[in-house]
């Protein structure tokens, strides 16, 4: 009697280790036919939650460069914007030496030219209009000639943890030469110089037309001055999105390595319970046959 129970201990004891071999199988199929070292957060609570931030990490810093790549759009259309200003301005220029009256047809095609860069849309957002986006920042009216609509307010879009970047230069600061000025408070107020240039051209006014020039000068100048300004803002989205751009890889780099199934040890473990669970399966059947002959003894 004491040979069945002790037999019966080993038994229940085999199948203990049969199923523990079982579970072991199981769970190093899985890793290797999804390529998954973890399946569950039970399997390594510690290298779970690590996979958890590096993924969180990963999503926050793909949403910056999303607001980056939204950032320099816009600032982009802005520097086109200014550009086209200045190539405008270095024309009047030109005209303002050597023009008369026979260019006034130029310069008011120049003009309305450049109310139109003033006025220029991304996305269906005015973009010089502040946080106005809605409504054109310039237009003409009897009163005072091209006035601006919009507002001084930055836009700011978030580029990294406690980082934001202004993605918009306010109307007024470009083409009227200050923030919150009006039409010709400021010497380098584009429209202003314009609209100068061409009366001195119709009067033959050679001091109004030396006005003009000078404020022609004063609003390239401001023009070139928030070409600097933009140009400096790409630079440093630019550099940004390089560094959160490496450091995503690196952190995609080190999610691999907690996440993704070591092939050799997986199928080194596989292939040994494979022969632990054949081995066991085969003492089980010979216990099976002493058990029948003692009780049959």
């Amino acid at each position: 009697m004491s040979f069945r129970t002790s037999t019966a201990t080993q038994q229940r004891q085999s199948l203990q280790d049969l199923q523990a071999t079982q579970e072991r199988m199981a769970l190093n199929n899985a890793r290797i036919t999804s390529g998954n070292r973890i399946g569950s957060p039970g399997e390594d609570p510690t290298g779970a939650a690590a996979i958890l931030d590096f993924g969180n990490s990963i999503q926050a810093n793909t949403q910056y460069l999303k607001q980056i790549d939204a950032a320099s759009a816009y600032l982009t259309t802005a520097e086109n914007a200014v550009n086209g200003a200045v190539e405008s301005v270095m024309r009047l220029g030109e005209l303002a030496v050597s023009g008369s009256s026979a260019s006034v047809p130029e310069l008011n095609a120049i003009l309305q030219n450049l109310l139109a860069l003033a006025n220029t849309q991304a996305q269906g957002k005015y973009i010089f209009s502040g946080t106005k986006t809605g409504s054109p920042p310039f237009s003409a009216t009897s009163t005072v000639p091209y006035s601006y609509n919009g507002d001084g307010n930055d836009i700011q879009l978030g580029v990294a943890t406690g980082t934001l970047v202004s993605t918009n230069l306010a109307g007024d600061q470009v083409f009227l030469g200050g923030k919150g000025l009006v039409p010709g408070a400021s010497p380098s107020d584009l429209f202003t110089a314009v609209q100068n240039l061409a009366s001195g051209f119709l009067t033959g006014n050679g001091a109004t037309i030396q006005t003009a020039t000078a404020g022609l000068d004063a609003a390239l100048a401001n023009l070139n001055q928030m070409l600097a300004e933009l140009g400096g803002r790409q630079a440093g989205l630019q550099s940004l999105q390089t560094s959160l751009g490496a450091f995503n890889a690196s952190l995609q780099a080190l999610q691999t390595d907690q996440q993704a199934t070591d092939y050799p040890t997986a199928m080194t473990e596989y292939t040994s319970d494979e022969t632990m669970q054949s081995v066991t399966l085969s003492v089980m059947a010979k216990a099976n046959k002493v058990n029948l002959f003692d009780y049959l003894g």
